[in-house]
């Protein structure tokens, strides 16, 4: 029990501290998602969202899914943000042992937005990671935490361009599975229609994994639109594509669908 006690009391204390200095220009007010839904890809924009996402990823030795459900609740005049997801998976190669999804390793998130204007901006976002899976295959079996920091530069609405720097590490859990310690550079940038209601997005990661000696590194392509407007907010859906990069790629072709339903009212 006590190795479970220091992740929940960095948990707490972020969501205590980081609060107090979070900035107080509502920024979620600034641009109507429902209106213009590609502002919802903007990362210093935070909007109450609630997404489910299917990815299916094609191995050379066989093929696994992966389903997420998430959730994010801003606060602070969404300057700042809670989160949770819940993802299940099918053990990596999918096989007939292993053909139904199960739980795996439950993430808490929170973001906060120090400093924004109108053609940059900066995110910082920690999660804890929780050891909840269901089967050894599709979870790491350890206690871990993710600072990692973002800087975002806007050229109008309709164009941005964010780098993401992030360091994962394993703080607690079963001492016979593999420590964690990944860092993962990412490059990330949305184009938009003029009219908001469809946008481009591209993305390339590259993973740096120190304990298994390892650079899982990919690529990604996606389209996503604006569906309808509800609740106050809008339905989006998505489609994106990728493949991995180098000899330790992640995968060699994958492809999610996803639907999100972003800025809805209470």
């Amino acid at each position: 029990m006590k190795s479970y006690l220091l992740p929940v009391m960095l948990l707490v204390a972020g969501m205590t501290v980081v609060p107090a200095r979070a900035q107080s220009r509502p920024r979620s007010t600034d641009a109507s998602v429902a209106e213009k839904p590609a502002v919802s890809k903007n990362p210093t924009f935070l909007f109450r969202t609630l997404s489910f996402s299917q990815e299916w990823d094609h191995l050379s030795n066989g093929h696994g899914f992966t389903s997420s459900l998430g959730y994010t609740e801003p606060l602070r005049n969404a300057s700042m943000s809670l989160g949770i997801s819940v993802p299940f998976a099918t053990a990596s190669p999918m096989t007939p042992a292993h053909g139904s999804l199960v739980l795996s390793d439950l993430a808490l998130k929170s973001q906060w937005i120090p400093h924004v204007t109108s053609s940059h901006g900066v995110l910082l976002t920690g999660t804890l990671t929780l050891p909840t899976s269901q089967d050894d295959a599709v979870g790491t079996g350890k206690w871990s935490v993710t600072p990692s920091a973002a800087y975002a530069r806007f050229w109008g609405p309709r164009f941005l361009l964010a780098q993401f720097v992030q360091q994962q590490v394993s703080l607690a859990g079963q001492e016979s599975r593999a420590r964690i310690n990944r860092t993962d550079l990412d490059l990330y940038g949305v184009y938009s229609a003029r009219s908001l209601q469809w946008w481009i997005n591209g993305d390339v990661n590259l993973r740096i994994d120190e304990a298994n000696r390892k650079q899982p590194s990919s690529a990604t392509l996606s389209y996503g639109r604006g569906l309808k407007k509800i609740f106050g907010g809008t339905l989006n859906g998505s489609l994106q594509t990728g493949v991995g990069l180098g000899r330790d790629r992640p995968y060699d072709f994958m492809l999610t669908g996803g639907i999100s339903l972003v800025g809805m009212h209470r």
